[in-house]
């Protein structure tokens, strides 16, 4: 990179939920790839980043100790050794000789700085939690205890320090992470609050920096000085907003080369020549405010779970979604590997109409108030409001309860929640997430991001043993006996199964599409 450029700016669940969108990596060298997201950056901090534009920039301007590779492997990026300790408890990583934007040195500090400010519950990181496998992370994150008592240090200029809770399999996929991306104190501090903020208020180490930023566009150019490899495109841009359709023609006319589609638009995407892809990454689950009158009672909350006809709900769906009775996506990882893949059959939720109904009338009986003026909320999506209908009208036909539909934001619908202004959410599990132990996690007792009120001793003991599994197929099925806990207390009832979509060119090769890591990786992409 060329040092005397003036740096514009910088910045979305199991390890990685990736999909390639191609194989061959030789080809296709020094191309400008483009794409539209959803949304403009606002905030690129790698640490507050959660937009698809935030997330893209940030995985692609910035590098940690590790990167995810084309097939899914954990590998070293500005790590350049590894050294554990016998109990294997505690790592030392030995860091490369690489600079940031502004030719300053980058340290082992840096990456303590960027992971302690994760914690600090100053910053108000969504990634905090992602880094309790730290000793003393959670603690440290919740006020109990001080810097010094925080696993991670350096050792000397070049070498980073990591002690661990417990012994965890999969830390070198957990260091490429957002949470642990690297933060120059001393840039941090000149910025005076403003970090990520502004085009000028940023320091770049991964393949790509911002070379401009404008309402309608933004450019990442090639960092010829990135120590983590081979870069392959010469730039990527992204432009910002358009629909499902508008991609799928932009892409065929050579206008964009990829972008994320709705599931119910991947036929005509193939249709039109595209190549497609996707991830069963997001579960639309019921969650019912235990203290809202009736719904929130053991008779309520059961009345309208089994109230509800998933074989009339299902018809109600477009291609790509589907009925589904579990609490974690199959496409979510544990220990590196899907979810899926070790859980395959559920408890289904059959309707019982009869006993709904006499479950509701007892407990309008012997409960205050009532569900009537009720609002089911969902997110402001037109596929989700046609499933929320749906339900409210089987609410309204089998109960006689006659609750409204409500179109929120997810940010508003999180808001809400946390507040206990709700009766009944149409919400996300698994959205912007790729750990299958994360998304069980939020709903732990303790967990200072548990904003559902769910408070369960059995739930919380079977999480533990979870938390405490290493091997994937252990971690897997205690994540499993957790999850049905939530269902049977009646705190949670899953619906709807949708995938996450990619359209992109026939000839694109070598791009990464990560759920949680930043959403799109070009660091191979060619065409």
């Amino acid at each position: 990179m060329r040092k005397s450029i003036q740096i514009i700016a910088f910045s979305l669940c199991f390890i990685i939920l990736m999909l390639s969108c191609g194989c061959d990596i030789n080809s296709g060298s020094n191309k400008i790839i483009s794409m539209d997201v959803d949304t403009k950056p606002k905030n690129i901090d790698p640490q507050l980043a959660v937009s698809d534009s935030e997330l893209i920039i940030a995985r692609n301007t910035l590098t940690g100790l590790f990167r995810i590779s084309e097939d899914g492997k954990a590998e070293k990026s500005l790590c350049e050794s590894v050294k554990v300790s016998d109990d294997r408890l505690t790592y030392y990583f030995k860091i490369k000789d690489a600079k940031w934007s502004d030719d300053r040195q980058i340290t082992a500090d840096d990456f303590v700085f960027g992971i302690t400010r994760a914690l600090s519950p100053i910053t108000k990181s969504p990634y905090a939690s992602s880094l309790f496998y730290i000793k003393n992370a959670e603690k440290f994150h919740n006020n109990e205890v001080g810097l010094t008592e925080l696993g991670i240090s350096a050792t000397d200029s070049t070498t980073v320090k990591i002690t661990l809770e417990k012994k965890i399999a999969d830390i070198e996929y957990k260091l490429a992470d957002l949470s642990a991306m690297p933060c120059n104190r001393e840039f941090f501090t000149e910025c005076k609050g403003k970090y990520g903020l502004s085009e000028v208020d940023m320091l770049y180490c991964g393949p790509f920096y911002v070379s401009s930023w404008s309402e309608k566009s933004i450019k990442l150019n090639r960092n010829n000085d990135y120590a983590g490899g081979e870069v392959k495109p010469a730039s990527v841009t992204m432009t910002f907003g358009g629909t499902s359709d508008e991609r799928i023609e932009d892409i065929s006319k050579g206008v964009i080369d990829v972008a994320v589609i709705d599931a119910g638009k991947e036929g005509l995407a193939k249709e039109t020549g595209l190549k497609t892809s996707s991830v069963r990454s997001t579960v639309w689950a019921i969650i019912i405010n235990p203290n809202a009158p009736i719904a929130g009672t053991e008779l309520g909350s059961s009345a309208l779970i089994k109230s509800l006809n998933r074989t009339e709900i299902e018809r109600s769906l477009t291609t790509g979604y589907s009925i589904f009775s579990g609490v974690i996506a199959p496409d979510l990882f544990v220990s590196g590997e899907k979810y899926g893949s070790h859980i395959k059959e559920y408890t289904q939720q059959v309707a019982d109409v009869e006993k709904a109904k006499s479950e509701y009338m007892q407990a309008l009986k012997e409960g205050s108030g009532s569900m009537s003026g009720a609002s089911l909320l969902y997110v402001d999506h037109e596929k989700m409001g046609n499933i929320a209908i749906k339900i409210a009208a089987n609410w309204q036909s089998n109960l006689d309860a006659y609750v409204n539909t409500e179109s929120v934001s997810l940010e508003e619908m999180k808001t809400r929640i946390k507040n206990g202004d709700y009766t009944v959410a149409l919400y996300p599990i698994g959205y912007g997430d790729y750990d299958a132990e994360n998304v069980l996690k939020q709903f732990m007792t303790d967990n200072s991001d548990n904003i559902f009120g769910v408070s369960d001793p059995k739930f919380d003991s079977l999480m533990i043993s979870a938390i405490n599994a290493v091997s994937a197929a252990d971690k897997a099925n205690a994540l499993h006996k957790a999850e049905q806990q939530l269902i049977n207390g009646g705190y949670i009832s899953p619906i709807v199964l949708s995938p996450t979509v990619i359209a992109k060119t026939p000839t694109m090769t070598g791009c990464i599409f990560d759920l949680n890591r930043g959403n799109f990786d070009f660091v191979n992409t060619g065409k």
